[in-house]
């Protein structure tokens, strides 16, 4: 064994078995063992029993299942630490063995990916909903399923591809969500473009809302259009958060990881337990997962109260005799005032 490896050995044996690390990791691996049930849940009772569009229902299970199986994998590469534990016998031993490394660190990378190209392909469906309103309900098939398929699991997947064609799995690590050498620099040209894609589709969002907030009150659009604008008005406001959540932990895993890589800190100089602790912490995805449900069964619970709020105003109006001709009116008047105040 060559000195150069002896000492690699040394640092990432004593960073695995620093109290630190396996603090954060642990952490980590019970939000992700919870986000698997929660996200199942959310799936289960509030995207199969929703009224969406069954579109925009497989692009978001599609995305939570993502989720799901990056907190899956997440939790195998912790096991496999566990593992190289009760095998350990000298420095070396703690070192991911290269076939499981692969599998993996490639599919948390795909999870990742998918789970990013698919929350900006449901900006697209969103605005497809709102360019086809009058038809846009009734719209499905065959053709739109493997559009999706081909968006958000074939186009990350081989973004992947070009990105680890120089991977080295033989590289020592202790964890398999480190990244393989040979890889940096593509994977760093991938966050920067999945994040401004991101940010594109944040501004996208936005204008689809204030579109659909135009037309909801014009008269002209039939009964069927005025559900899509009402469920283009919910969706975008539930997307919106969806996304800034994720911009925001993208931000602080990018910075964070590029300051450490680019800049030279004090506290870190011979501590590398320490350096690669403050590295994991901010691997924040597991947290995300775990928000992501809580949030998002947030937003939909006050998306079914509104929706409440609307049947029960409209129930609450009387439609025969004179209090319904005048009600009937009023709603016809205040729809033309909003109508020509545009």
């Amino acid at each position: 064994m060559d000195r150069e490896l002896f000492e690699i050995c040394q640092e990432n044996s004593s960073t695995a078995f620093s109290v630190g690390y396996q603090l954060v990791y642990l952490i980590y691996v019970v939000l992700s063992v919870t986000s698997v049930f929660t996200c199942s849940y959310f799936i289960k009772t509030f995207i199969w029993k929703s009224t969406f569009h069954p579109n925009f229902k497989l692009l978001l299970t599609m995305y939570f299942s993502a989720a799901i199986f990056h907190s899956i994998l997440f939790t195998a590469s912790y096991l496999m630490m566990i593992e190289r534990f009760l095998d350990y016998q000298t420095e070396c031993d703690i070192h991911v063995s290269v076939v499981p490394y692969m599998i993996v660190h490639s599919s948390i990378a795909i999870c990742l990916f998918c789970g990013m190209l698919t929350q900006v392909f449901m900006v697209i469906e969103r605005l497809f909903a709102t360019i086809k309103i009058e038809s846009y309900e009734h719209n499905t098939s065959f053709k739109h399923i493997l559009a999706y398929l081909f968006f958000c699991i074939v186009l990350p997947v081989s973004l992947l591809v070009w990105a680890y064609q120089d991977a080295d799995y033989r590289s020592p690590v202790i964890t398999a969500i480190s990244p393989p050498k040979g890889v940096e620099f593509r994977l760093n040209i991938l966050y920067i473009f999945c994040f401004l894609l991101a940010i594109l589709a944040l501004i996208l969002l936005q204008v689809v809302r204030y579109v659909n907030k135009r037309r909801e009150s014009r008269i002209e659009i039939s009964l069927s259009g005025r559900f899509q604008i009402v469920e283009n008005i919910d969706t975008t406001t539930f997307i919106s958060s969806i996304l800034i959540i994720n911009m925001i932990i993208s931000v602080i895993y990018i910075v964070g990881i590029f300051s450490l890589r680019n800049f030279e800190f004090d506290v870190f100089i011979n501590n590398r337990p320490g350096l690669s602790t403050v590295k994991l912490v901010f691997y924040l995805h597991p947290l995300f997962s775990f928000l992501m449900p809580l949030i998002s069964s947030y937003h939909l619970s006050k998306m079914r109260e509104r929706r409440l709020k609307r049947r029960d105003h409209l129930l609450a109006i009387k439609t025969k005799g004179r209090e319904g001709s005048d009600a009937y009116n009023q709603l016809l008047h205040d729809q033309w005032q909003q109508h020509f105040l545009k």
